[in-house]
């Protein structure tokens, strides 16, 4: 299979390659395999974000109801008259719901990193995190750099400073954020290099 850099370049040059490349609209073929800027790398960072909040939210209410079916209240009116504390005991705390939040994200930003390059706020702006040979991160960096995007997340603010769009992330692990609209399923689509 050919690059994106690849077939650029022989674009370039004129020649017209009769390569095996997905198509791609005429205006995404200048920016494919690009790295990206902060808008779009925000954004997709945002995605995944909302993400991980609905499903930390989603959780909590799961188990809530569930507290019920095992433990269940009794309809008298003396049950009205619980205290509040005694009412929110069923939830759990703010600190475990953001402490939980904090391990899930991690969680799912190293699995898809390391699995396809892409989270699903990747796949919808088409970013895709590479790694310097141009390949998707392996688990280690991957599972690195998902806990410095979450515990230091204006590290992304370095791609206004960096004049190669990188993060300081980034910098730290030599990986990069590019543009990859071609979506391929990873244990599917057989890499020559990586063979």
């Amino acid at each position: 299979m050919t690059t994106f850099r690849e077939y650029r370049e022989a674009v370039s040059q004129g020649r017209h390659p009769g390569l095996d490349l997905p198509s791609l609209p005429t205006d995404a073929v200048a920016f494919q395999g690009e790295r990206a800027g902060l808008v779009s790398r925000a954004v997709a960072a945002g995605i995944d974000v909302a993400i991980v909040f609905v499903v930390v939210l989603a959780t909590v209410a799961a188990l809530w109801m569930l507290s019920f079916l095992v433990n269940p209240t009794n309809a008298d009116l003396a049950s009205s008259f619980q205290s509040a504390a005694s009412r929110t005991d069923r939830l759990p705390s703010v600190f475990s719901m953001v402490v939980y939040g904090y391990v899930f994200n991690v969680l799912y930003w190293t699995v898809f990193w390391a699995i396809s390059g892409r989270t699903i706020g990747n796949l919808v702006m088409g970013l895709r995190v590479v790694n310097r040979k141009g390949r998707h991160p392996g688990w280690f960096v991957s599972l690195v750099r998902a806990l410095l995007c979450t515990a230091f997340p204006l590290g992304l603010l370095w791609v206004l400073v960096s004049g190669a769009n990188r993060s300081v992330q980034d910098l730290l692990l030599r990986t990069s954020v590019t543009y990859d609209w071609v979506v391929g399923i990873p244990w599917l689509t057989k890499d020559p290099k990586r063979s």
